[in-house]
């Protein structure tokens, strides 16, 4: 029996070996796979606090519209849907919510 070294072999041909697409394809699938589990978790936890923070202030802001009466109760929904427009229309200027392109025509 003749053992060859396999690392001799490789460095004594002449020609670099060709990539291999496979190989390269299934790594970039195992790191996107990666990526979209961790932005799905880092996504879930903020929604999670996000809703944990109205449940903690939903009690002052009952105060709140029940002081100012019926009267303000309009203005208040107008003001939190005006914060929320601005909200998102700052994460699509800053390029954080990714919305698809709007053509007019």
């Amino acid at each position: 029996m003749d053992k060859t070294d396999p690392l001799a072999d490789f460095f004594a041909a002449e020609t670099v070996p060709a990539g291999d697409r496979a190989f390269r394809t299934g790594v970039m699938e195992r790191v996107a796979r990666r990526r979209l589990r961790i932005e799905l978790v880092l996504r879930l936890v903020a929604g999670c606090l996000l809703v944990l923070g109205l449940a903690l202030v939903s009690p002052a802001l009952q105060i709140i519209a029940e002081t100012l009466g019926q009267e303000m109760s309009g203005v208040l929904q107008i003001i939190a849907i005006g914060g929320g427009i601005a909200f998102l229309g700052h994460g699509w200027v800053t390029r954080t919510i990714r919305l698809p392109r709007l053509r007019l025509f």
